[in-house]
């Protein structure tokens, strides 16, 4: 008995000490991470770096420069869903970021963390808060094929029961709906198929082009069409067809598990953590955006992030919802 007791209060000392443990840091040329240990910050430094170069790559054509101030990037390990933000603060200069993400390593590291990389490369290019369709969509793009998947059997779901939103209504939309999730799979699907036209830089023109000019004139003049509605047509007829699975490739890790727009004048704060997900299952969806500026100092860059207000809740309007087409399952492969 003495001895089983001395063995119980070794693992409590144990548990209490590796609770109350301080998370290691690991500082890259970009990212200032926080994780729980020094190893993983170092795995998680390391992807998040090759992250920012890949899909640069991928949707600018480029890499982008590197950051003046480094984003902190929180990781949290939990059997919990994986989920993600990151705040921007568009104005400042430079740019306020700071990224926290939770959930599982792998999911972390395959699905998350690109995820939230991808809205840092369109916080770069647009330089203002983007509409919440084409910033999660094109993040659930950037993710692998289990979340893409996922996204796209929902997405069939929400048009299947009439619950999808009418493109030139969810094209408006700055912020989220109380039905958030019409913004990660309606989003992802059109993002998609816009990319399956082109390439993602064009995706990118249009939706620049769209927040200055209208999304009619936009569609004009990048894809050819006459209409939103028009858009919407071809990209419902789309969903009908077969889908050839070497069109988006898969996203590989960029680093062994083993080892490794314009500027206003005020003040922007953008949070791309929807207000509430409610639990369906499968699919999971992350959001991130944020805005505040980061601080010169290495402690000032392991400040939380500028708490938000509570969100309003939006209506749901009836009107804008698309009819049922009845696309059926995603087809097995």
């Amino acid at each position: 008995m003495t001895i089983r007791r001395a063995h119980f209060a070794a693992i409590f000392a144990l548990f209490v000490f590796v609770a109350l443990a301080p998370a290691a840091t690991y500082r890259t040329q970009n990212f200032v991470v926080d994780a729980p240990t020094a190893a993983m910050a170092k795995r998680f430094g390391d992807a998040a770096e090759q992250y920012r170069i890949v899909k640069a790559r991928e949707w600018l054509g480029q890499e982008m420069p590197n950051w003046q101030r480094p984003c902190p990037l929180k990781v949290e390990i939990s059997p919990d869903g994986p989920s993600g933000a990151t705040t921007f603060d568009f104005s400042q200069n430079p740019l306020y970021q700071y990224m926290q993400i939770r959930g599982r390593e792998d999911r972390l590291l395959d699905s998350v963390l690109p995820h939230e990389i991808t809205h840092t490369v369109f916080a770069y290019y647009f330089r203002q808060p983007v509409p919440r369709w084409a910033d999660e969509g094109g993040a659930v793009l950037s993710e692998d094929d289990v979340e893409r998947q996922r996204h796209d059997q929902m997405c069939r779901q929400l048009l299947n029961s009439g619950k999808a939103h009418k493109l030139w209504h969810l094209f408006g939309l700055k912020e989220y709906p109380n039905d958030v999730m019409v913004v990660y799979a309606e989003g992802f699907s059109v993002v998609r198929y816009l990319v399956d036209q082109s390439d993602r830089q064009t995706f990118l023109k249009f939706v620049a082009h769209g927040m200055r000019h209208g999304w009619d004139n936009a569609v004009q003049s990048h894809y050819g069409l006459k209409s939103v509605n028009d858009l919407e047509l071809a990209w419902i007829n789309s969903l009908r067809k077969p889908r050839a699975a070497t069109l988006i490739a898969g996203n590989d890790r960029p680093t062994p598990r083993a080892s490794s727009g314009e500027l206003t004048g005020r003040s922007t704060l953008r949070s791309s953590a929807p207000p509430a997900l409610p639990d369906l299952g499968n699919p999971t969806v992350r959001g991130s955006s944020h805005t505040a500026d980061i601080m010169d100092n290495d402690a000032d860059l392991r400040r939380p992030p500028i708490p938000l207000p509570p969100p309003i809740p939006l209506p749901q309007s009836q009107s804008v919802r698309l009819g049922a087409p009845q696309l059926g399952p995603l087809p097995t492969r």
